[in-house]
């Protein structure tokens, strides 16, 4: 009984926290759109520069992609990236992969720990941080980690919520390919 309640606690905690984050956030007003700027750790090449506004990756970008938020203290984030990475490996020239590093806004990092983690996993895909807290509120982030499949205009194909891993994995991202050959 003790441990559900620490569970309990802990979750009231952290949304009692992603609340006022969002609430003292001194960074600009958020898009209705959903962009923010992502400061890259990885796969700078691939995003053509060292910090990029999301809508202008989209707009520059042909493949589908597929849209993870993640934090380096999270665990179920931590277990998917590999997998990710060798999905990035098999799809990447059919589906652009771009990680974002929410952990500092959701309790569970910071972007020290963040562009550690990536390194330390040997991860390629365009992946890095944002400043701006509202992407939380803006993606509707409610569990980590997240997974959106946008299709080639930019548009929500699908979402995952929770890790997503091995067949799961590659069924969705075989799904998102179909749909975009149609277009």
């Amino acid at each position: 009984m003790p441990i559900i309640r620490s569970q309990a606690l802990l979750i009231t905690l952290l949304v009692t926290l992603m609340t006022l984050l969002f609430h003292c956030s001194t960074d600009k007003p958020s898009t209705d759109d959903g962009d923010f700027i992502l400061n890259i750790y990885t796969g700078e090449k691939e995003a053509g520069s060292k910090s990029i506004a999301f809508n202008k990756l989209i707009a520059q970008e042909k493949r589908p992609i597929l849209l993870n938020f993640w934090a380096n203290n999270c665990p179920p984030c931590r277990a998917e990236m590999l997998g990710l990475e060798a999905a990035w490996k098999e799809y990447g020239d059919k589906v652009l992969f771009v990680g974002v590093d929410v952990g500092p806004y959701v309790g569970l990092g910071s972007y020290n720990g963040g562009r550690d983690l990536v390194e330390d996993f040997g991860i390629t895909y365009v992946t890095g941080n944002t400043f701006n807290r509202s992407v939380i509120t803006d993606w509707q982030i409610t569990n980590m980690p997240s997974t959106f499949l946008l299709d080639q205009n930019g548009k929500v194909h699908d979402i995952v919520v929770g890790a997503i891993l091995g067949s799961r994995l590659s069924e969705k991202i075989e799904e998102l390919i179909a749909a975009n050959s149609d277009q």
